[in-house]
């Protein structure tokens, strides 16, 4: 297979201003990993007026999910659309966006010099758990690693690390004006983004578990309260629209599913035969 120039990776690690201790860990292992970085700085959900935000789609989030997004997961929306913006104005393109509480394997720089060289996606998630993998379809081995590239399933939460090319980012800056659906979740609708969305398997970065997310950090966990805070007409309605949105979501990841399965074939092949 032929392969294009190789392109410049930049990584931005995103970091809130009292994070010392997550910033030092991270910084430390990095430069043990021999990747050059810079911290991002993230934005505290708990100075912004949500209800308030012009970048803030209430009515379609309380439409859909029955309640506002947490103060933390709008926070985290804004960071790494900074980044994008960033990425855009500046024309980087690769990017290796990390959060600072996010584990990294020995592994991580092989598997992006790999993915530098296939070029054939627009971002790439680390989703590092096992049901991830087990909802993943295997497409090949990353060459020069014990990795494999893959395709997910579904809409697969986190956003603690990924690899997003300059296309990708602007892609995602065009639909972030007005939001309603976290960052991680943005990056599982491919049928709306249009980009080409893949993994590796196993992940070379890990979500950890031992520590609170900056999100949750922020507000308490909130983010995992289901609970619908809506009354009259809307409470009665949201049963209907939260229906319709499920069953939508599920038709596209099906169609998603069966549409990508002839090219992930045709890229199995090509890497094979390298």
């Amino acid at each position: 297979m032929n392969l294009r120039k190789q392109p410049s990776c930049h990584c931005f690690v995103i970091t809130l201003e009292h994070s010392e201790d997550r910033r030092e860990a991270i910084s430390s292992r990095l430069d043990e990993l021999k990747i050059p970085f810079e911290f991002h700085p993230g934005v505290d959900g708990r100075k912004i007026d949500l209800l308030q935000h012009p970048g803030y789609s209430r009515w379609k989030r309380r439409m859909f999910f029955g309640r506002d997004l947490s103060q933390g997961e709008f926070g985290c929306i804004l960071a790494h659309k900074s980044i994008y913006e960033r990425i855009a104005a500046e024309n980087i393109e690769v990017a290796l966006i990390l959060e600072d509480d996010a584990i990294l394997g020995d592994e991580l720089p092989g598997v992006v010099n790999a993915l530098l060289q296939l070029q054939n996606w627009d971002i790439v998630r680390f989703l590092g758990r096992k049901k991830n993998y087990r909802a993943s379809r295997i497409i090949a081995p990353l060459p020069g690693t014990q990795n494999h590239l893959a395709r997910p399933h579904g809409m697969p939460g986190g956003a603690y690390g990924y690899v997003i090319n300059n296309h990708g980012a602007k892609r995602l800056l065009s639909m972030m004006e007005r939001n309603w659906l976290p960052i991680d979740t943005l990056h599982g609708v491919s049928w709306l983004t249009k980009l080409n969305s893949v993994s590796v398997v196993p992940s070379p970065v890990l979500p950890n578990d031992d520590v609170p997310s900056c999100i949750d950090e922020q507000d308490s966990n909130l983010r995992w309260d289901k609970s619908v805070s809506l009354s009259g007409w809307r409470r009665l309605v949201y049963p209907l629209t939260r229906g319709a949105r499920k069953t939508y979501c599920n038709v596209w990841v099906k169609y998603v599913w069966l549409t990508t399965l002839l090219p992930d074939r045709k890229l199995s092949r090509q890497l094979a035969n390298r």
